[in-house]
């Protein structure tokens, strides 16, 4: 009954599938390993941190660059472009997406910022300031996820390095560590 309800309203979802070819499925399988969606989440904090430093400092008093407006403005293009990528990359572990696009529209320019009354300034500020701990609560999530008991310092060194995350790799490191003779009691 609630069937024919949905029909006759037309609320029923259909799902859309696609046919992939071999080098589409490989790409999607590289894209949603944990190492890249690590290696994604790294990079959107470290453009999020950069987006945050033109404005962090003294705005309202200083004169603005043409320049300065120029790097801001391609900073938010990037960041733009990548927040889909970072959103999908995330997954469940980050669900503020759209949040990130609402800070962004507020920051339509840097001179837009400069003036700003003090408490959409504030507020721009600790919205930013919000969406980067969340955004280092969704990396350190996905590092838990990491295969072993690395600590999150030693996750964090691995994926620094470029080590694989596998983990045969990962106890493969493990062993080796426990027989060095480097260690403090050496």
């Amino acid at each position: 009954m609630a069937r024919k309800n949905r029909e006759a309203k037309g609320t029923i979802n259909k799902v859309v599938r696609f046919k992939l070819r071999k080098e589409q499925k490989e790409y999607v399988k590289n894209l949603l390993t944990l190492e890249n969606r690590i290696a994604v989440c790294q990079e959107y904090i470290s453009l999020w941190l950069k987006y945050f430093q033109f404005f962090a400092r003294d705005i309202e008093e200083r004169q603005i660059e043409a320049s300065e407006e120029k790097a801001f403005f391609q900073t938010m293009t990037i960041l733009s472009r990548k927040q889909f990528q970072f959103s999908e990359a995330m997954g469940p572990a980050f669900e503020h997406a759209s949040e990130i696009v609402h800070v962004l529209s507020m920051s339509v320019s840097l001179s837009h910022i400069q003036v700003m009354d003090d408490n959409t300034r504030s507020k721009l500020e600790l919205d930013w300031h919000s969406l980067l701990l969340e955004m280092n609560k969704s990396l350190g999530r996905l590092l838990r996820l990491l295969p072993g008991n690395m600590t999150l310092s030693e996750a964090l060194e691995r994926v620094k390095q470029g080590k694989p995350l596998d983990a045969k790799s990962i106890k493969a490191g493990s062993k080796s560590k426990k027989g060095s003779t480097t260690g403090p009691d050496a």
